[in-house]
């Protein structure tokens, strides 16, 4: 049988549509604490390797791990919900992405103490340090760019802000400092484009500004991280692929959700290939970090699906690419046709072939892959001798230490006392767990990893028919929006949460299975729009637009708070051939500001776009008699739900 995914027979499954989650951080806890959870994130190494950094995000702070003794020697209260960090060269100063407080903390790394704070915007996820010039770059979520921060200044300020696709998400320096890499999480696009994916921007260190944007393939979404070789000449990009353009009636050999690691030229702005880390049938599911070893010659990536470790030997792939087969691997046939690397060897343009081929890593000896030591493996950081990998395991509130050797666990550093998991909490690790899925092809995260909203992709589920796919909608206040899906073709949310664990995953789950993922789905929460004013409070544009939006436009009619949904179906004018009655579940209005794109096949881009070029028969509320300036202060209060 080919290997690759295309030419398989398709047969009945079904995606479980709007499932998502996000860890609602709690009250920082103290070390003796046993009443918090610990999830360690983002992690370093110090340049001497004894020490290691890891943001804990539900008890918000910053662990400092003793590797000797393998033992927490203290920890940093932090505000908000801390994410990335990264430490100068010297190892003396550690900054820290503190995600809904606005700020970057800057600690000294001796005395363990808040030194100071940069402004920046209110969600900053990833941070990143450059030594030539002195600056840090810091991924802002809620504004869709990077500030720039020139830390030879006193105090540190913000020099630059450069806009970026869509939610930063990872950034990685080039060792000169000339290229900055960054992920966007996922697409900006209409959902009808077939070609949707996500970029990766990298930008330029001399004019602080976005050199180009490379598009990964088709169905590129969720690309938590990335890492640039040490000759500074490659990024190394890790994300799902998602199969959106084929209706979803068959879960194995990836024909609904595969996962890559894509390969940058960065001096040239273009992609040379992207590979899959999964295996003919094993999904290696929700790739999240990666780390590259000091020569280059190896890559670490943590897929927190399916709690393992993959190594890839990178610099063999890139003379597989290059064409230089071994005899012994030339041996090896795919069938009776010669395998993938022949078929590059004698012609590149099958380099493009490599995105839908699951075994080609594996028959070449060019991955293997290892036990985290934990749940949910997130960030990774080699040690400065690289002898030793270490990973933050999130629900399991540890860091293990990896020998790079051999792949041997060599122990884990626990984060403090971790309270007993409570059905949210056993509900969200059952979200993340794609080893409760048939093939390990995806956790309910696969689809909704972006705290429990979006993909940015539409897919074409069987619960309504096939050929009329719908975007992914999110799950925030669950149980409040019901009936379920686009076509309400669900009643009730908890039947939703099965037919996820049995449709979806296509296990048979318990009732307790059920209960804690419900409960968890249940637990999410909007959270304040970073476009609101000061204090919480509507700006002036936003509360013009509400006025409107209650009253001449009168969109409040099918969309009232609290939920902004009359949980009602309409004719949204919105028709397709496969449902010629556009009849369609009013979307609840929560959040809006990060759901694009719109309507249910996501054929509007912005939100203006559903006021105006979407809205012909003014289903979308009155608006053929509202000024241009109307419109603007409208979508303010959109933004601001």
């Amino acid at each position: 049988m080919n290997r690759s995914i295309r030419g398989m027979a398709l047969w009945a499954c079904v995606l479980l549509s709007g499932i998502a989650a996000v860890a609602v951080p709690r009250d920082a806890a103290r070390a003796d604490d046993t009443t918090a959870y610990r999830s360690p994130f983002a992690i370093q190494a110090a340049p001497d390797g004894k020490t290691v950094y890891v943001t804990d995000r539900t008890s918000a702070n910053v662990s400092v791990l003793d590797v000797a003794n393998m033992s927490k020697r203290g920890e940093v209260a932090l505000h908000g919900n801390p994410f990335g960090l990264a430490l100068s060269k010297d190892g003396a100063t550690l900054y820290v992405a503190e995600h809904g407080a606005g700020t970057v903390a800057v600690i000294n790394t001796g005395s363990l103490e808040i030194t100071s704070r940069i402004a920046v915007g209110k969600w900053p996820t990833a941070v990143a340090t450059s030594e030539t010039p002195k600056r840090l770059y810091v991924g802002n979520q809620d504004r869709d760019s990077i500030s720039v921060i020139d830390l030879g200044q006193n105090p540190a300020a913000v020099v630059k802000e450069i806009p970026v696709t869509r939610e930063p998400s990872c950034i990685a320096v080039s060792p000169d400092g000339q290229r900055v890499a960054v992920t966007n999480l996922m697409a900006l696009g209409r959902g009808t484009d077939p070609d949707l994916a996500a970029e990766l921007a990298i930008l330029d260190g001399q004019s602080l500004a976005v050199a180009c944007n490379v598009k990964l393939p088709p169905g590129s979404t969720m690309v938590p991280g990335v890492a640039i070789a040490p000759s500074g000449k490659y990024a190394y990009v890790v994300h799902g692929l998602g199969r959106f353009n084929l209706p979803i009636t068959q879960l194995e050999r990836g024909w609904v959700n595969t996962f890559g690691m894509s390969i940058i030229d960065i001096a040239e702005g273009t992609r040379i290939a992207t590979v899959l880390l999964d295996d003919l049938s094993q999904g290696a599911a929700d790739p999240h970090s990666i780390a590259c070893s000091a020569d280059g010659s190896k890559l670490w990536i943590s897929h927190s699906g399916v709690h393992e470790i993959s190594a890839v030997d990178i610099g063999l792939l890139h003379d597989l690419l290059e064409g230089k087969v071994s005899q012994e691997l030339a041996a090896l046939k795919d069938g009776t046709r010669p395998n993938i690397w022949v078929q590059i060897q004698q012609d590149k343009a099958k380099i493009a072939d490599l995105e839908n081929d699951l075994t080609a890593l594996y028959i070449a000896g060019a991955i293997r892959r290892y036990r985290s030591g934990g749940v949910v493996p997130r960030g990774v950081a080699l040690s400065p001798s690289g002898q030793s990998l270490f990973v933050a395991n999130y629900f399991s509130g540890s860091v293990s230490m990896i020998e790079t050797a051999s792949g041997r666990l060599q122990g884990t550093i626990s984060l403090g006392p971790q309270a007993e998991a409570d059905p949210v909490r056993r509900g969200a690790i059952i979200f993340h767990d794609a080893t409760r899925a048939f093939q390990r092809w995806h956790s309910c995260a696969s689809c909704h990893a972006n705290e429990g909203r979006i993909d940015g992709l539409r897919w074409d589920f069987l619960g309504d028919g096939i050929g009329n796919p719908k975007d992914t909608i999110s799950l925030v206040h669950f149980d409040k929006t019901e009936p379920m899906n686009r076509r309400a073709t669900m009643q009730k949310s908890r039947d939703c949460a099965r037919n996820g664990l049995a449709s979806t995953n296509m296990i048979v789950p318990t009732e307790q299975d059920v209960d804690d993922l419900y409960a968890y789905l249940i637990s999410l929460r909007p959270v304040p729009s970073p476009h609101l004013g000061e204090g919480g409070k509507l700006t002036e544009a936003a509360e013009r637009g509400k006025a409107l939006f209650d009253g001449k436009a009168a969109c409040s009619r099918c969309h009232p708070a609290p939920y902004f949904t009359d949980n009602k179906m309409h004719n949204v004018g919105v028709l397709s051939p496969n449902e010629s009655d556009g009849r369609y579940d009013t979307p609840a209005l929560l959040e809006a500001y990060r759901t694009a794109p719109y309507l249910h096949d996501g054929r509007a881009l912005t939100l203006k776009d559903v006021l105006t070029t979407n809205n012909e028969e003014h289903r979308h509320g009155t608006t053929d008699k509202l000024t241009p300036a109307e419109i603007d202060d409208i979508v303010a209060y959109l933004q601001s739900l």
